[in-house]
């Protein structure tokens, strides 16, 4: 039978270190919820989440937890460049997530992290989120996890 190797483990036959990102890193985890009383939010308000390292791994674990919203809400959750604000990918992390109805969500869809892509962050980057769909109600509860693996 054959067998192929991952980019990792072609590292490890060649005796080529692995980075923490890529092997024995420790997970970490990005929890932030919304304060208790806010404004509603507009289509296309964004919501500053927090912030992860340079060199850090995003991975698939990634949560979204909330309650009911207004019919045909969502929220993309992305990357921007600390440094100046400039989005890396609006929707990397996850696209259209479902916050109409109430519940614990995926966050896991978008293109930097989803289908076999790995992202691993070239600069300090700033995670946020954006209302898409339909308005976000005032002080909806909501909280963001968001692992990625650092040192």
């Amino acid at each position: 039978m054959a067998e192929v190797n991952t980019t990792q483990g072609a590292k490890l036959l060649s005796n080529k270190k692995l980075l923490p990102a890529e092997s024995f890193g420790r997970v970490r985890i990005l929890a932030s919820k919304m304060p208790a009383t806010y404004a509603q939010l507009a289509i296309n308000d964004t919501i500053f989440i927090g912030r992860i390292t340079k060199g850090s791994r995003i991975l698939l674990s990634n949560n979204l937890s909330t309650a009911a919203g207004t019919a045909s809400g969502t929220m993309d959750i992305g990357l921007r460049k600390t440094s100046d604000g400039t989005v890396i990918d609006a929707d990397g992390i996850a696209a259209a997530i479902d916050v109409a109805a109430a519940g614990n969500k995926a966050a896991n869809n978008g293109a930097l992290i989803a289908n076999g892509a790995e992202y691993i962050t070239a600069e300090e980057v700033d995670v946020y989120a954006t209302v898409k769909g339909a308005v976000l109600p005032a002080n909806t509860p909501l909280k963001f996890e968001i692992q990625y693996v650092q040192d």
